[in-house]
């Protein structure tokens, strides 16, 4: 049934604009729609990333402070976070129990996890909700709407999503100078390389996500050198004015097109 939908809306449309080429392709080989009404506009997203808002400000050390005593996590620790729903399929079964089996060897580690708990769509499984509940090394704060605070005082974003259309957490994070940890899924491998700005890992894989996310923890240098190119990959490609000038543009050659067939 949604595929039919799919078909008449994309049959009724004059253009389609796919967020990401992923989905894009996607489009084309279920035969949703014929190559010649889709464009992906500049890279993909939906509306780009606010870098002015996204804009790591250097908390100063006391403001740092208050955040972690207020969550209770250790100052010195190395902050894996994860922003969104938290349900299975976001990888949070996988990531827990990666993180658990970490943090039997090395310490001096936090995971913390941004977002609701839902119940009643795709809930975790009990064992990961005890591990939640129960570990001393991870923090929950629930749903916030500015998730700024909390990449400030992180250190890796950690998003092993089994699905996505182009996640706009994936550019925040990078945006605030974090490299990421993700799935191998269309949105996230378009926004990290591996070696540049992160690291993908396969879906569902949660000895590829144990293995990258102590790679980083034992080698500071290169978690550094991917930080330190995180905000510069955003810039590049995902700046939200950037990306209304390409919309603005699309307009206005689809109004020029319409004027000239009238």
């Amino acid at each position: 049934m949604l595929n039919l939908v799919e078909k008449k809306t994309y049959n009724l449309a004059t253009r389609i604009y796919p967020n990401s080429y992923g989905l894009k392709d996607i489009i084309l080989a279920e035969g949703f729609a014929g190559i010649e009404k889709i464009k992906v506009l500049g890279k993909g997203s939906s509306n780009g990333i606010d870098l002015k808002y996204f804009n790591s400000k250097k908390q100063e050390n006391c403001e740092r402070e208050i955040l972690l005593e207020k969550l209770r996590i250790p100052e010195n620790d190395l902050i894996f976070i994860f922003i969104g729903r938290l349900v299975s399929e976001k990888g949070i079964n996988e990531l827990v129990a990666a993180f658990d089996e970490l943090q039997q060897t090395f310490k001096d580690i936090s995971l913390l996890l941004v977002g609701p708990f839902e119940e009643e769509l795709d809930p975790l499984t009990p064992t990961t909700l005890q591990t939640i509940n129960e570990h001393t090394k991870i923090f929950f704060t629930g749903y916030q709407p500015d998730v700024r605070p909390y990449l400030e005082i992180s250190h890796i974003l950690t998003f092993p999503s089994y699905r996505e259309g182009f996640p706009n957490v994936v550019m925040q994070a990078g945006a605030m100078g974090l490299p990421s940890i993700v799935s191998n899924i269309n949105g996230c491998n378009e926004i990290i390389e591996t070696g540049k700005n992160g690291i993908i890992i396969p879906v569902k894989d949660k000895n590829a996500l144990f293995e990258s996310m102590k790679t980083l923890i034992k080698n500071p240098s290169l978690r550094l050198e991917l930080a330190s190119k995180a905000r510069a990959e955003i810039r590049e490609n995902y700046d939200r004015e950037q990306f209304w000038l390409l919309l603005k543009e699309e307009y206005e050659g689809l109004i020029k097109e319409l004027n000239l067939h009238s």
